[in-house]
């Protein structure tokens, strides 16, 4: 086994591979669809041996094309070329600037995630909701969060379900956006699509916008659609962020969760999350908890999934209610 024989697909099955069971399994969900997620299914399944340099060849590759995209997002192609070649030499930087310039050409309104939101919000303000929403899904979702919660509320809740169902513009729509505000605007290079918005940017978005503003537009989508409202709610808090609470809010999470609802969520879960739960029950609840998990036998994924979203549906109820408090960023950062 190759690297340099290793087609695409090879080398995201090996990739996943490294990364361990419960980060591939998130990256499968929030990254491919059902085809994709077969296919590399597929070729998981017919890795037998991965040698260590290979494995570690195709991380390095990873990471330097991730790299590459960073720079090439907030600071265009020249900074990108720069950074690149004192990283890695003139060469190896040429070779993974071509294969994403392959794919892309540049990124579209990369210029506006140097500017400074605040100035962004009075340049947009007036703009039609669509517009705003299309210029969001590009930016940061800290840039956005702060856009978005300086907006009226009347504005924000509309404004958060079209980002949501946002999917694909191409560059006819893109370009019409670019002649609207071309005199403000760096020039944005044509590409066959961009892949903007969604429900998962939205949610990066009202992570960050602080509780205020997050309780206005949920009310606000609850109303106009419903079913997106709960899918928001579903992804803006997992389980594997039990992790982020304080050590007495999780103690009253626990006393709200069924005990084998509990044991079959962390069969799905990492070390560091199943140690945090265990260090906030006694001895001897713990010592029970392990028996019964330890004593279960084989469960389906889905059983171990529909587990964990009963607690993360308990732990919302009670950040609603204000028992305990799950901090988002913006506004939440600051407990007094």
């Amino acid at each position: 086994m190759q690297l340099a024989k290793l087609k695409g697909i090879q080398k995201a099955a090996i990739l996943l591979i490294a990364l361990g069971s419960d980060l591939s399994s998130r990256v499968l969900k929030q990254d491919f669809n059902d085809a994709e997620i077969e296919q590399l299914t597929q070729e998981v399944s017919n890795m037998i041996k991965i040698p260590v340099e290979v494995r570690d060849a195709v991380l390095d590759e990873f990471l330097e094309i991730q790299r590459a995209r960073e720079y090439l997002v907030h600071g265009g192609l020249h900074f990108a070329k720069e950074m690149l070649e004192k990283a890695l030499g003139q060469q190896k930087a040429s070779e993974i600037l071509d294969k994403l310039t392959k794919d892309m050409k540049a990124v579209p309104f990369s210029s506006l995630r140097k500017t400074d939101p605040k100035h962004l919000f009075n340049f947009i303000r007036e703009e039609h909701p669509q517009t705003i929403a299309l210029i969001l899904a590009h930016l940061t979702p800290e840039q956005a969060a702060v856009i978005l919660a300086s907006l009226p509320p009347e504005m924000q809740s509309e404004i958060a379900r079209r980002i949501a169902i946002i999917d694909r513009f191409t560059p006819d729509i893109i370009r019409d956006v670019e002649a609207t505000l071309e005199s403000k605007l760096s020039s944005v290079v044509q590409q066959d699509h961009s892949v903007v918005g969604g429900i998962q940017s939205l949610v990066d978005i009202l992570n960050r916008v602080g509780r205020s503003a997050e309780k206005v537009i949920l009310e606000g989508l609850e109303q106009q659609d419903p079913a997106l409202a709960e899918e928001v709610k579903r992804r803006m808090f997992v389980f594997e962020d039990i992790i982020q609470l304080p050590d007495n809010f999780i103690q009253r999470v626990l006393r709200e969760v069924n005990t084998k609802d509990l044991a079959l969520a962390m069969r799905g879960a990492n070390e560091e999350v199943n140690a945090r739960i265990y260090k906030n029950m006694s001895k001897r609840a713990a010592e029970m908890l392990r028996e019964e998990i330890e004593f279960m036998g084989p469960v389906r994924l889905r059983e171990v999934e529909q587990a964990q979203q009963k607690i993360v549906t308990i732990i919302r109820k009670l950040d609603e209610s204000g028992e305990i408090i799950i901090s988002r960023g913006g506004e939440d950062v600051i407990l007094v």
